[in-house]
């Protein structure tokens, strides 16, 4: 719902008003494990030594891992029914469009922004304690119904600002600023509706269990411990309660010259920078101290119970920061003597220690771990945005071939002839861009069950590209320059140390019109897609020994 009132003052034009949304997410989630649960088979135990002398490392076969039945990991499903959790944005805001002269503009405003926390409908959700671990139910012994505060602070005021400015004919400098904010969940399957007592879901890691613990044939009996205790083995969701919206700062600069009638060149500066993101929280994980040895999660730890029992905590907080910079370019043409074209670039940087729980696993970008490798240390996890294309260039141009009667040459072409050599058009789109950065995963050599764990980067990566290597198939990089972690250590390898295939395409088309009547036109057309035929590449797997 929304409305706005326009005043016309003078030089002024002013916008007054106000907007509000009612969120409503209607669920049943079964859990990524699904309701009948999963066995995952990733070949740590066929890999030669020990893999629990080795803390998992490994490069075996997964297959032989099944045959042995022995999983590295088994999930049962949440057990829980539909909820529905409300929340709601309540907004209003003033600007005012200032024409100070002819060739200036102003724009000036301010909003101010609401995001209200969610709250289930029949408050069936629940958090816990962050350090004290306490279970902590909506709406009861002083909890509130979302349980988790409502951000109310200085960004909850967001100045808009814009300047337009003609210093001469031919030029246009524009400039603007804004902030903003949106509160990103990190997917259906983190929210606090399916904790226990409400639902349930299980998890077990194998590599925690005395060697060797149950086999395939046993089923779920990790799970069977403690019948009737919905804690045990079960995943948490923990909520800090300091959750809030993101907050993206976002400013460019971009001056346009004019040349001749037709022609334009538009340059400009656009930065962006983000904080409070939201990132998931494996707040379970051990700490890797110093001299090597572990330590227990300080999270949850007021509740050493309930800390040893559960499988594994999947937390939310909004700590993330990401920031964008970038020069962009354009040259455009308006149709003009039968030709026109527009080329754009863009040289860019985007940096985070946030991938995002939401991402495309496939095509040519791969992202990072959602979950950071070491909990405790932020700072490694900063490295380039998975869809970091450093540069980009998309042009496309049109072109009437000037012969035929109703063109530059040959305008008193035979018909005959006009039919075959006048009349032709050609197009043309160029699309070319870098490859995305990739970050080499690898097995937890941490003992702190790290959810993104790295492998070791031991030699400079050297980018093969060969379509028929020795291994066979297609190897983008050679991936001898990558081992797994040392026993007791975190993997090596920053975030995005790995630049995948980019894109190169040239797409065609020859065009010839025919009048049948002086309204009436009849269009042949051939069309080569790729025409250079170069390969395009999927995302190299970047699990370590996996074939690149």
């Amino acid at each position: 719902y929304e409305d706005t009132m326009t005043i016309n003052k003078g030089v002024h034009t002013m916008h007054l008003g106000f907007q509000g949304w009612r969120q409503r997410i209607n669920s049943f989630y079964s859990g990524n494990n699904g309701r009948a649960g999963t066995f995952t088979f990733d070949g740590r135990y066929t890999a030669g030594p020990n893999p629990f002398a080795t803390a998992g490392g490994g490069t075996g076969q997964a297959e032989a891992d099944f045959m042995l039945g022995l999983p590295a990991e088994i999930g049962g499903g949440v057990n829980g029914g539909t909820w529905g959790q409300r929340a709601n944005i309540f907004s209003t805001f003033f600007q005012d469009d200032w024409h100070v002269s002819p060739t200036l503009t102003i724009n000036l405003g301010l909003r101010w922004e609401l995001h209200t926390p969610w709250e289930e409908v029949k408050n069936r959700q629940a958090n816990f304690g962050l350090f004290s671990g306490a279970l902590e139910l909506a709406g009861q012994d002083g909890n509130s119904r979302a349980l988790y505060n409502q951000y109310n602070g200085i960004t909850n005021y967001q100045p808009r600002i814009g300047i337009a400015w003609n210093p001469r004919k031919s030029t246009v400098i524009r400039s603007a600023y804004t902030l903003s904010s949106y509160l990103e969940g990190t997917g259906t399957n983190l929210r606090l509706p399916i904790n226990p007592p409400f639902a349930h879901e299980e998890d077990a890691k194998y590599q925690s269990l005395s060697f060797p613990g149950s086999t395939l044939s046993d089923g779920f009996l990790p799970f069977l411990a403690n019948p009737g205790d919905p804690f045990a083995g079960a995943t948490l969701r923990v909520w800090d309660p300091n959750v809030r919206p993101a907050v993206s700062n976002q400013w460019n600069f971009t001056v346009q010259q004019q040349f001749a009638n037709s022609t334009t060149l538009q340059v400009g500066y656009v930065g962006q920078r983000t904080t409070h993101l939201a990132v998931p929280m494996p707040y379970l994980q051990k700490q890797l101290l110093p001299d090597g040895t572990i330590a227990n999660s300080p999270y949850l730890a007021g509740n050493p119970t309930l800390q040893s029992e559960i499988g594994q905590i999947s937390g939310t907080a909004t700590n993330g920061n990401q920031s964008y910079n970038a020069l962009q370019a354009v040259l455009q043409k308006r149709l003009s003597n039968g030709l026109e074209y527009s080329v754009a670039y863009t040289y860019s940087k985007c940096m985070t220690d946030s991938s995002g729980y939401y991402g495309s696993w496939g095509g040519q970008a791969t992202p990072t771990s959602p979950y950071w490798q070491n909990l405790y240390d932020k700072k490694a996890e900063w490295g380039p945005c998975y869809y970091d294309a450093q540069q980009i260039l998309t042009s496309y141009a049109t072109y009437d071939i000037p012969i035929g009667r109703d063109r530059a040459l040959g305008k008193n072409m035979n018909k005959v002839v006009d039919a075959v050599v006048g009349g032709w058009q050609v197009n043309g789109i160029l699309s070319l861009h870098t490859g995305f950065p990739l970050t080499m995963s690898g097995f937890d050599a941490s003992g702190t069950n790290s959810r993104g764990a790295r492998a070791d980067c031991i030699a400079p990566v050297n980018i093969l590209g060969e379509q028929n290597s020795p291994s066979g198939g297609y190897q983008w990089f050679d991936p001898s320059a990558f081992a797994p972690a040392a026993p007791g250590t975190f993997g090596s390898c920053g975030v995005g140390t790995v630049r995948g295939p980019g894109l190169h395409t040239l797409d065609l088309s020859l065009a010839k019109f025919f009048s049948v009547t002086e309204r009436q036109k009849l269009e042949f057309r051939a069309e080569a897609i790729n025409v250079t035929n170069t390969p395009i590449l999927n995302s190299p797997n970047v699990g370590l020994g996996s074939t690149n």
